[in-house]
């Protein structure tokens, strides 16, 4: 079985991980599993290119994938598609703009499947533009939300599929980090949608004398969003600590409990995830796939995100640390069931071998 994935970015972000993954545990089950991605600018510190060729896989660079509408570039890339297609049974596309080229390239080659991974795991908008993808250039549909999979089969009348997230669970040992007080943790990119205003809000309110706030994450306009909001509530018990690399399990270690609000570009909420495979509570929003992955009492506690549930939340934790342990090692027992990369990859081939008849 000979699939193609076309990832139409170079960065290194939500999606990009477990894309790389999930190829490279296809190639350990036998897929010929090839990834195509974009070629990173000189300057870039840090890309999906480098990822791939550090665990041995060697991207291919022969596509613009190019995101903006350029007529003589996406035919170029549908006509170089089509011809790659001799190589292939199956393309598998991860973003519109790559689906475009590479479904239409598919459907010029005549024989080759495409796949649609929906990354965002919330149902797709229904246009012109979507409903011309999903229902003439896809063959099968995978997403990791199952509201989003009911919303998306019933609109579009796909033939699509539900798969777990997945992560490389053996990163993420469960270890008591000793510290005073609560450390509520959260991670997450700094950015103006990720309501940090009722985040920073709601801590204020919690009444928890030893709470702490740790802070991972970076953004453009982190002092406008959340250093200098903080200072103006008056918070002394907030740290900023930016992008973390190596410190950065040792730091999800000594968290209590996750806070996470918002989900970014991967809907599949990496950071609750990861907390939850580290043995963490997580104080979830009610938003997009947050209530599929943290169950309300159990793993975590799910809130409408007004500053005052946030509150209430953060103080019940607190109030109950040996609950909130326990939540924590349900979490870690659900992520270790659910989310392990070879269990996804084994859900993905067999959804190859199906469309493949």
């Amino acid at each position: 079985m000979r699939v193609l994935h076309l990832f139409g970015d170079w960065k290194w972000t939500g999606p990009s991980e477990p894309t790389l993954d999930l190829c490279l545990e296809l190639r350990a089950l036998g897929v010929q599993a090839d990834l195509a991605c974009l070629a990173p600018p000189p300057e870039a510190s840090g890309s999906l290119l480098a990822r791939a060729r550090d665990r041995g896989l060697e991207p291919r660079l022969d596509f613009r994938l190019e995101r903006s509408v350029s007529i003589i570039k996406n035919l170029d890339d549908v006509k170089k598609i089509a011809d790659a297609c001799v190589d292939y049974d199956l393309l598998h596309v991860h973003f519109s703009h790559d689906h475009v080229v590479g479904g239409l390239g598919a459907r010029r080659a005549g024989r080759v499947k495409v796949v649609r991974t929906n990354h965002k795991a919330i149902p797709t908008p229904k246009n012109i533009a979507t409903r011309y993808l999903y229902r003439k250039l896809t063959d099968g549909y995978i997403t990791s939300s199952r509201a989003a999979l009911d919303a998306d089969v019933s609109r579009f009348g796909l033939r699509g599929w539900h798969v777990d997230p997945a992560m490389r669970l053996g990163r993420f040992t469960p270890r008591e980090a000793p510290h005073d007080g609560f450390n509520l943790g959260v991670v997450a990119r700094v950015q103006k949608h990720r309501r940090f205003d009722v985040l920073l809000e709601g801590v204020k309110l919690a009444k928890v004398p030893d709470l702490r706030l740790i802070v991972v994450g970076r953004g453009t306009h982190i002092h406008e969003i959340a250093v200098e909001p903080a200072k103006r509530l008056g918070l002394t018990n907030v740290t900023f600590t930016g992008y973390l690399g190596d410190q950065y399990l040792d730091t999800l270690a000594s968290f209590d409990a996750l806070l996470f609000l918002v989900p970014g570009s991967d809907g599949t909420c990496r950071a609750v995830r990861e907390a939850m495979a580290m043995g963490r509570a997580v104080i979830g929003a009610r938003r997009g796939m947050i209530p599929e992955i943290v169950d309300d009492g159990k793993t975590g506690l799910v809130v409408d995100d007004t500053a005052e549930n946030i509150a209430r939340a953060i103080e019940r934790l607190a109030a109950d640390r040996a609950a909130c342990r326990e939540m924590g090692a349900a979490g870690r027992e659900k992520a270790l069931r659910l989310y392990d990369v070879k269990h996804q990859a084994a859900a993905v081939r067999d959804i190859y071998q199906r469309l493949l008849g």
